[in-house]
Formats: structure tokens, sequence, C-alpha cells
């Protein structure tokens, strides 16, 4: 016989435990004196038909079903408002992005997707139950669990099942009485409990607090960003062996041969690692080359050699607004105003921009680069208006960047990157169109620039021109190629960018070309090149 048959109810009616509870509450005479045990089973077998033939306590205890609100041997349990007390403090899993595509501040990148976590979730009962049971603050007993009190009796009585009845008997008696009072804890043990579990928290989670609210921690670091402290150095790069590796550089990067042109910067910073012309080269030509983690490297080591190169700053500032590190490309936005000559007494002296928050921060370096416009106001800074507009871009001020970048081109029409720039963000303000014209004048001057034509690539996509996109792709992808011959072993090297090839791979499905998507995976540019009829 279940416990269920003997606590569970039927709509309407009573069920046999209230029933039997009933029957121990009454004063019943008999004509011969019977035990209280036999009391017990005589009355309860007149009201029931059906008797079972032993009765085992270990079946009886399998299907009581555990207490939701069950304690620790060693506590008291607390009511279901310190349980939701601590739920609240449970972090809340995200939503996740949409896997379409998406772009940012030079280059137009896609929004990566991620996995919404599992969130962790604490089963409330279904509904009430039909027997208000109450948990126990007696003191001599230790453990509140009513199923574990339970094993206490077969324990003890396990060899004498007429025994183990009565007990058990006299301990359901006991709880229908209210002798057991498994009730809510005091207001004093709520109180202390709740203080418990809040410095608890607060003691297991200072560390993280203060590492979230430090741009010097762990978590907001370059490192923790993918940024390496130090380059890393393509291998076997036959240009080591040039003595002028760096003026070839510069010659390829004319020709627009942008990967040609950082094996012979990476070549040169080897042979003269303190030359901070050659670590500039390496990173801005990085940056063209759509590999920012390692133009911030390069930049910053150019800076630390000379920390005069004011396009640096700016170059870095925009890298970092790539990677979402909007705090330190404010902090270089910051760097190139104390750089300048025209603009380092607009810096306030009492004033320590890592102790502001990220908002704080905002606000300030806009307002200085605001009075390094005005400063001027007959003449035009295109330094000012690119810094202003990398600025913008970085707080989404979308429709001001597009004004900053067009009045910097009115004085710098031939600057590739400005015109690049200004295509990214009239993308980000979904004007594409126009961003495509941007980029063409990007392309016109420099034809090698890789991220303008992987910019035209993104804008395609989100005009739905799927083909386009992917002949876009594969132009940026054979540029990258061409450095090939500058290795000993061609054929086992890969200069290119995975973030080219993972888009050409996205946008073959949406054309719906899967085999066309499975030469993507295997890198097989030869046949991708026949198959958009790329020359």
């Amino acid at each position: 016989m279940s416990l269920n048959k003997l606590v569970g109810g039927d709509c309407g009616g009573n069920n046999s435990l209230v029933q039997l509870s009933n029957i121990v509450g009454r004063d019943a005479s008999f004509s011969k004196p019977l035990s209280q045990a036999d009391s017990f089973v005589h009355e309860f077998m007149a009201q029931n038909s059906q008797v079972p033939q032993t009765f085992n306590m270990n079946t009886l205890l399998n299907n009581l079903p555990a207490s939701d609100h069950a304690a620790s041997h060693k506590s008291v349990q607390q009511p279901h408002s310190t349980n939701q007390q601590v739920q609240n403090f449970l972090p809340q899993a995200s939503m996740p992005w949409s896997a379409g595509p998406s772009v940012s501040f030079m280059p137009q990148s896609m929004m990566r997707p991620f996995h919404m976590p599992h969130q962790p979730m604490f089963h409330a009962p279904a509904g009430p139950s039909n027997v208000q049971i109450q948990y126990l603050n007696e003191s001599e007993l230790e453990n509140t669990d009513v199923k574990a009190k339970a094993q206490e009796y077969v324990n003890t009585v396990k060899d004498d099942d007429e025994l183990a009845y009565n007990q058990f008997m006299n301990f359901m008696q006991k709880i229908s009485a209210g002798e057991l009072n498994f009730g809510e804890a005091t207001e004093d043990q709520k109180k202390l409990s709740k203080d418990e579990i809040l410095d608890e928290m607060a003691e297991k989670y200072k560390d993280e607090w203060a590492k979230l609210s430090d741009v010097s921690d762990y978590w907001g670091s370059e490192e923790a960003n993918g940024i390496a402290k130090e380059y890393s150095f393509t291998e076997a790069n036959v240009m080591l062996e040039n003595k002028s590796a760096l003026e070839i550089g510069k010659e390829k990067l004319k020709m627009g041969d942008i990967p040609g042109a950082v094996l012979c910067f990476e070549a040169a910073v080897q042979q003269a690692p303190d030359s901070a012309e050659a670590w500039f080269l390496l990173g801005t030509t990085q940056a063209e080359n759509e590999q920012d983690p390692l133009a911030i490297t390069a930049l910053k080591k150019s800076l630390e050699i000379d920390p005069r190169q004011l396009e640096a700053y700016i170059t870095l500032a925009a890298a970092y607004t790539n990677e979402n590190m909007s705090k330190y490309a404010y902090m270089s936005l910051l760097d190139w105003l104390k750089a300048s000559p025209k603009y380092s007494d607009l810096f306030p002296q009492d004033i320590d921009p890592k102790k502001l928050d990220l908002k704080e921060l905002e606000n300030h370096v806009k307002t200085l680069y605001i009075k390094a416009a005005q400063l001027h106001p007959t003449q035009i800074d295109p330094d000012v208006q690119n810094a202003l507009g990398v600025l913008f871009n970085i707080n989404q001020e979308y429709d001001k960047a597009v004004d900053c970048f067009k009045t910097a081109i009115s004085v710098a029409s031939d600057d590739a990157k400005l015109w690049n720039r200004l295509g990214a963000t009239l993308a980000n303000s979904e004007r594409s169109e126009e961003a495509v014209e941007a980029y063409h004048q990007a392309l016109n001057l420099e034809p090698g620039f890789i991220r303008a034509r992987y910019n035209v690539g993104i804008t395609c996509m989100n005009l739905g021109a799927h083909k386009q996109a992917a002949e876009h792709f594969l132009v940026a992808l054979n540029q990258q190629f061409k450095s090939k011959s500058l290795h000993p072993n061609s054929s086992s090297v890969d200069t290119s960018s995975s973030t080219i090839w993972t888009t050409l791979r996205m946008v073959c499905s949406f054309m719906g070309e899967h085999d066309v998507a499975k030469l993507v995976d295997e890198r097989n540019l030869g046949e991708l090149n026949k198959f958009f009829e790329i020359e």
C-alpha cells in the first residue's frame, strides 16, 4: 500500500489519512481492552476491506515524496521567500544574436552569433497540496526532512514489522495533532539567513565586480580580447634575407600588394626592432589587410618607440573600435590630443581618464574634441574631423560621423582610409547605395585595399546581391594569396583572412550553392575562381 493512498484525496472527499486522524482523535470504548496499536488497526480495518498482507516500511519510504522544502541536517530550512531571494542573484541568460550579416565601423564585420547559456531553473510546486505539512523546528530532532526522519524509524525497528507499523502510526498521529510542528522559521532566523546569503554572495563575487569596473583587469584587458603583447610573425619569410625589405614593402604598398607589403614590413621590423617607421607601416598595412589584432600590436610598438606619430593614434583608435574595445579607443584618442602640439593645451591636468567610467570617459573625450574643432573655426583640420568620425561611430551616432568624414574628405579627398570609413559609416546607417560609392572611391585610390573590397562585399550582401558579394570576397582572397610567392614552401602557407572565408561560405549558402560551399571549406581558391569566373 503506497503512502499516496493514505495522504492523497479525491475531489470532494476526505482521504484515508484524514479519516484515520479523526478516528485517532475520538475516545473509543471497547468491551475488551486493546493495545493502542490494536485500536488503530481495528478501526482502520473496519473501513477498508482490502488489507495488506504485510506492512513493508521500506516500500512505504520509497513511495514517500521528498519535501520541496527539505533542509540540511545542520540548519532549519528557510521559507520560499528566501529561495526566491537566492534565485534573484542568478545570472540571467542573454538573448542570442541573429546570425544574419551586420556591419561595424572599419571594417563592416559580421555580427558573431553566440549561444544562449542554459539558465538554472527552480521548479516551483505545481499546485497546492492536499495536506499542509509543516516543517519541524523541535530542538530534539536533528533532521527536518520527513523522509529522513521516517528512515530513522525504519532503521530502529526494521526487524519487527508490527512494531514498525505501530511507531509509524504514532509518528503520523503527532503530525496530525500538531505535536510535531514543521513550521516556518522565526523572523530572526529568516533575517539571519538572508544576511548570510547576501554576505556570502558579496564575498564570492567581489573580485569579479572589481574586475568589471577596472580597465586594468584581465577581463577588460587586451589579452582577454585577443590582442597579443608580442607580434606574431609569419614563419619562413624569405624577405628576412633582404636588407631592403622596408623600401620594397613601400613599393608593394603603392602597387596595391597589401599582403606582400606586410611580409616586407615584418622582415623590416625584425631586422630593425627599434624602427618606429617600420612598426607603423606594418600596423597600418595590417589594418588595411583586415587584421586588426596584429595591427594593434604593431602600432603600440611603434608608439612606444616614438609617441609623436599622430596618425598611429587615430588608426589605433579605429582598430580598437573594430574590435569592440571602446574604452581603449577613447584612450587612444586622448593620447592623440596629448601628443598634438596644436591641441595638447586642451588636455586638463586635473582629470585622470583611467578613473572615469565608460560614459564619463566618452563625454570627456567628446567635449575635448569639440573644443579642438572650435579652436580654429575658419580652418578644417582633417585629423580632428577624422577622430570625431571615429568617436561618433563608437557611440553609434552615424549621421554625425558621416558629417565629420565628409568634412575631412573635403580637404583630404585623396585619403583612401577616409573614404573607406565614410563608406562603413554610411552602411551602418542603412545607406548602402551611398556606401558602395564611397568604397569605390577608396578602391580607385588604392586598388589593393583589401578592407575596402571586403566592405563592398558586405554591402552587396545587405542589398541581396549575393553573387556580386562572392566575387568581391574572392578578389580580396586572391589579393591576399599574392604573397604566397614570398614563402619558400608556398603550398603549405595560407596568408588569407579566415573572416573573409567564413563570410564567403555564408554567401554560398544564401545562394543555395552547397557544393560550392564545400569548396570554401576546402579553401579551393582555384575551383572557386572558375565557378565565379574570376580571372
